[in-house]
């Protein structure tokens, strides 16, 4: 018995030094680092917070929200799901082991009066915090399968494929990629925020990359002149420690310098800090099943990043595509974790590449972990931003073998697809994209599938092709 404990404490000290010697690495990556604090100087600003499951806007922004009410400065928490599907908190606040559907919408409505108690204690009334009331866990299938209004998602936790809640910004909307924007794109073109808070797309947690899509494809969409804020609340092994340490930093992940992300940094005052704990204690159903994670975020600041527009080079030269080390490189992506195995390890997306050639073709790299595998599926997918209109581009390897997909009605099919360039590592792929004089942005992002499920994925970010410059006279 004595050996017993002995072995537990020892694996919990081990953990616990495992933590901190993490925290000193992230420290030391960043005290170079530049953090600008956002500026609320300005009494004009306008704060739009969009999150997608209530206890986000704490987690995330719960200082930025207080500090804002302070100033009178107008705020207003859009939350895009009810985090319904929680089957472990369904399960513990019903004592239902499996939980019904009745028991998922219970949940959902629990989880609200949360979040309004929660923002009460931060200052914000409950006017000023809005449900939309979508699907918990399937924001990513109407991001890439069911954006059109005639096919519907049927939620996992309440089994319904509309909205079933009263107090919803749209009560009975359909469960649809494409009602989700709109909804996103009426609240902002109604509110007229000059700050909007929302995830990051490096989020693991598929409902924050997800909702971080919808957000900044509105953004572009209204070609909104408008300050970004994105935050991170699911990293591997992040916050660290999951532990309540209201005098320590929240710093970036390591493992993200090469992410494409400018970091942003927010002090909290004491009285900020306090408030923080309080609230995020409102979140009853939370606490119950998660709080060591959810006290790792009362620290001394709150932390978001920025995601420039990346510039895709025009070029006049074709470089080797079979070398190792892929040319023209837009961002890194980190690699690892727990995932070992060879077979995930092919499925675990390390680096995206893009070049444009000779005006004949926009040309794709995606590099792995480990030899692209034959029984990985492969997905590239992109939303074109041309001046008058939207369209999407959805490309799968499968089996080794190129396939299109029309997903929704502004769909580009039968798009001139090359066939994929193998390295060991690699895959290219030629895409020519018709009427690029008059294409503004590609907003863009791939994943890996192995025995249908999600293994890995390559954050969306936005890219534009840079105009060759014409040579200079001599």
């Amino acid at each position: 018995m004595k050996m017993k404990k002995y072995i537990i404490i020892t694996i919990i000290v081990l953990l616990l030094l495992v933590s901190y010697v993490m925290n000193l690495k992230t420290t030391f990556a960043n005290l170079t680092e530049k953090k600008p604090e956002p500026e609320f100087k300005n009494p004009g600003q306008r704060i739009l917070v969009i999150v997608p499951h209530p206890d986000d806007e704490s987690l995330g922004m719960a200082g930025v929200i207080q500090r804002a009410v302070s100033q009178n400065i107008p705020v207003k928490v859009v939350i895009v799901t009810n985090g319904d599907s929680y089957k472990k908190a369904a399960a513990v606040l019903t004592g239902h082991v499996n939980p019904s559907p009745s028991d998922f919408y219970k949940l959902g409505l629990q989880r609200q009066s949360e979040s309004i108690a929660a923002m009460s204690e931060l200052g914000l009334p409950k006017s000023d915090v809005v449900f939309l009331g979508f699907a918990d866990g399937s924001t990513r299938f109407l991001w890439s399968d069911f954006w059109d209004n005639n096919i519907p998602r049927i939620s996992g936790g309440t089994k319904s494929a509309f909205s079933p809640y009263k107090n919803v910004y749209k009560p009975g909307i359909a469960y649809t990629g494409n009602n989700l924007e709109n909804c996103i794109q009426e609240i902002i073109k109604s509110f007229n925020p000059t700050d909007i808070y929302y995830p990051m797309a490096d989020d693991v947690h598929p409902d924050h990359w997800a909702v971080s899509n919808f957000v900044r494809y509105a953004i572009v969409a209204m070609n909104l002149n408008v300050r970004e804020h994105m935050f991170l609340i699911h990293h591997p092994q992040w916050p660290v420690p999951w532990l309540l340490e209201p005098n320590k930093p929240l710093l970036p992940p390591v493992d993200m310098a090469d992410s494409n992300t400018k970091w942003q940094v927010f002090k909290l005052t004491q009285s900020e800090i306090q408030k923080k704990e309080i609230a995020l204690k409102k979140y009853k159903s939370q606490i119950a099943v998660m709080e060591p994670f959810l006290m790792g975020f009362v620290r001394q600041n709150e932390l978001f990043g920025t995601k420039p527009v990346i510039n895709i080079k025009d070029v006049s030269t074709l470089p080797n595509l079979n070398q190792p080390e892929m040319p023209y490189t837009l961002f890194k992506v980190p690699a690892g974790g727990v995932l070992n195995q060879e077979i995930y390890r092919s499925a675990d997306l390390t680096e995206m590449a893009s070049f444009y050639y000779k005006g004949n073709g926009l040309y794709v790299g995606m590099k792995s972990l480990a030899p692209i595998s034959k029984k990985v599926a492969y997905h590239l997918e992109m939303r074109l931003f041309y001046k008058d209109d939207i369209k999407r581009i959805d490309i799968g390897l499968v089996g080794g073998k190129l396939y299109e997909y029309k997903k929704a009605k502004n769909s580009l099919y039968n798009v001139p697809i090359s066939n994929p360039i193998f390295g060991k590592n690699v895959i290219w792929i030629k895409i020519n994209i018709s009427n690029t004089q008059n294409l503004n942005y590609i907003f863009m992002g791939a994943d890996s599938i192995y025995k249908n499920k999600l293994i890995d994925k390559i954050p969306w970010n936005v890219y534009k092709i840079e105009n060759k410059e014409a040579p200079q006279a001599t």
